[in-house]
């Protein structure tokens, strides 16, 4: 999995986000675009690009990107 790509991808999903600005540390849940339709964004797609499916409780659950590249990687069929 190339994080960069996956933070990349993120990035392009939040309107008025400046490319750069996630980190694998960075808690997603601070970023002031960050919504439920975020949630529904990553979740979609990483089912679409990585075939993993994340319920919004697991995703709950998760504090930073790199906890998400984390469950991606473990759960990657």
């Amino acid at each position: 999995m190339d994080v960069q790509e996956f933070i990349e991808k993120i990035e392009t999903s939040l309107d008025g986000l400046t490319p750069g600005t996630i980190t694998p540390e960075t808690e997603f849940r601070s970023l002031e675009m960050w919504d439920s339709l975020a949630d529904l964004t990553l979740l979609a797609m990483v089912d679409a690009e990585y075939d993993v499916a994340i319920s919004g409780g697991e995703l709950r659950n998760f504090n930073t990107i790199q906890d998400i590249i984390n469950f991606i990687i473990v759960h990657k069929k």
